[in-house]
Order: C-alpha cells, then sequence, then structure tokens
C-alpha cells in the first residue's frame, strides 16, 4: 500500500509564506493565481464551483499533487473544514497579492476624499 501525503502542513507553510508576502503570486489567464520558487515549482489557487483547489507542478509542468476542499454548511470532519479554509484562505492572499487589491482599494480611498 502506498503512502498517501499528508499535505496539511505543505499547505501551511505556502499559507504562512503568503502571509509574510514573500511569494509572488500572479494572475493566470485561466481565472486562478500562482507563483514559482525558485524556477523549480509551480503552485496555482483556484477557485472552483464548489471550493478551492491548490496544485503544483515542477519544472516539466508535470502535476506533482492538486489537493481541494469543499464548502459545506457542516462539516463531518474536522480535518475537512480545516483544510477547506486553509486553501480559502490561501487563495484570497494569493488574489489580494496578484491584483493588488490593498494598493487599489487604498487609492480608491484616497479618490474618494476628493470628491
Amino acid at each position: 500500500m502506498q503512502a498517501t501525503v499528508a499535505y496539511e502542513p505543505f499547505v501551511r507553510k505556502l499559507l504562512e509564506k503568503s502571509e509574510q508576502g514573500r511569494l509572488n503570486w500572479e494572475k493566470n489567464r485561466f481565472g486562478g493565481f500562482g507563483c514559482s520558487i525558485d524556477g523549480q515549482y509551480t503552485f496555482k489557487a483556484a477557485r472552483t464551483d464548489e471550493g478551492f483547489r491548490l496544485s503544483m507542478m515542477d519544472s516539466e509542468g508535470d502535476e506533482m499533487f492538486s489537493v481541494s476542499a469543499e464548502e459545506a454548511i457542516v462539516y463531518d470532519d474536522p480535518e475537512k473544514e480545516n483544510l477547506f479554509r486553509m486553501l480559502r484562505d490561501l487563495y484570497e492572499l494569493a488574489r489580494k497579492k496578484a491584483l493588488n487589491v490593498d494598493e487599489k482599494i487604498a487609492t480608491a480611498a484616497g479618490l474618494l476624499d476628493k470628491v
């Protein structure tokens, strides 16, 4: 039997580095957001109809893993809820960084002050 990889610690580390502003997330043409680490690995964060997805590719473009979590009103497993929250938070951080959300909101607030 093949051992499965525990994604939670890895996703948590990616989330922490994103919170620290150490990853350069960019908008991709498919509507999600991506970042590259040292040109060796690429991560893609995306919103799905049911929730959120994170995938990792190597420098050859081969997918190393893809993990997703669906939104639920009530979760039957705390680990599923935790994974959903981490993927949601990672997606939001990537979106804010890639789209310069904070800067644009500050600019718009300044413009509103002048109106």
